[in-house]
């Protein structure tokens, strides 16, 4: 074992005796920050709303390319705002998730917004966000990743329309390491049952108290859930997968998680219907008590 995965056990065994606890600042932050980028977001201040993000932010909307940075988020919601108007916006927090250096939320949003000429549109779904805990207490957190998708299908017509042109492409992580390189090998195989339609092994990936939020589906939670949607979802039949790969763009070793941001390409046909599908992906992963490397929280969604 290298030093740096005997330092990732070291950690999370320490996380493990002493369970998920949350600051209650910590916590508080998170409630007040979500509650002023909501006012921020009905207002159009767009200003206000990239206070949190940072040159490193990793920004992940649904129905659009990957971001990075500040200004490239800003980008986003110019044209966002640009379009439409944003009657009501709420998010619920779930769940979070102490990394030790950094804390995961999930939770729930619902937002109705506007576009002109059209009928208000209620954009209902899920989310995570990474923070990152700052070197001094009193400092505030900073957002290190954010994604989100729908929990049902729906019409792009409904959002805004995106331009992606300016945004550079995602390029494939090129650092090397023993869990870099375990985290591909994991990967290998999830394209693999995908391609095979091996839908039940391919749950087998996730621990037993998973999360997946994946796209146009409510959160999915635990064993059961997990894999009745795998099952389903990548059952065999007249859909085939001609070319699929799936990529890595970035890895964080937390103290007691390892995140990886990834990014797909999927080319199907299903009889005289074919397509090809792009999108990205927030994975935490943890080390099971045998040592294997599983997925503890998934955030899937569509380009």
């Amino acid at each position: 074992m290298n030093r740096l995965s005997f330092i990732f056990f070291l950690f999370a065994f320490s996380a493990f005796a002493q369970g998920n606890k949350i600051d209650s600042v910590i916590k508080k932050q998170i409630e007040e920050y979500n509650s002023s980028f909501a006012s921020a977001f009905i207002k159009g201040s767009r200003g206000d709303l990239v206070n949190a993000y940072t040159d490193q932010t990793i920004f992940m909307p649904e129905h659009s390319r990957q971001r990075v940075g500040r200004k490239a988020i800003e980008d986003f919601y110019k044209q966002w705002l640009t379009q439409a108007k944003i009657a009501s916006f709420e998010r619920k927090i779930l769940e979070l998730q102490d990394f030790g250096n950094y804390i995961l939320e999930i939770g729930t949003f619902d937002e109705t917004l506007n576009l002109t000429e059209q009928n208000p549109f209620s954009y209902i779904g899920k989310y995570a966000v990474l923070w990152k805990k700052p070197s001094q207490r009193s400092l505030p957190l900073t957002i290190a990743t954010e994604i989100w998708g729908s929990t049902s299908y729906f019409d792009d017509k409904n959002i805004p329309d995106i331009n992606d042109s300016s945004v550079p492409k995602t390029e494939e992580y090129s650092v090397s390491d023993k869990l870099a390189s375990e985290i591909k090998e994991q990967n290998k195989a999830i394209k693999d049952f995908v391609q095979n339609r091996q839908g039940a092994e391919h749950a087998k990936m996730f621990m037993p108290d998973a999360m997946y939020l994946t796209y146009y589906t409510p959160i999915l939670s635990g064993e059961k859930e997990i894999t009745d949607y795998f099952t389903e979802h990548e059952k065999p039949g007249t859909l085939s997968i001609d070319k699929i790969s799936i990529l890595t763009s970035g890895i964080i070793y937390a103290r007691t998680a390892i995140i990886e941001f990834g990014f797909y390409s999927v080319d199907w046909h299903d009889g005289e219907n074919h397509g090809n599908v792009k999108g990205k992906s927030m994975n935490v992963w943890k080390k099971n008590n045998d040592g294997a490397l599983l997925l503890f929280r998934q955030i899937v969604n569509h380009d």
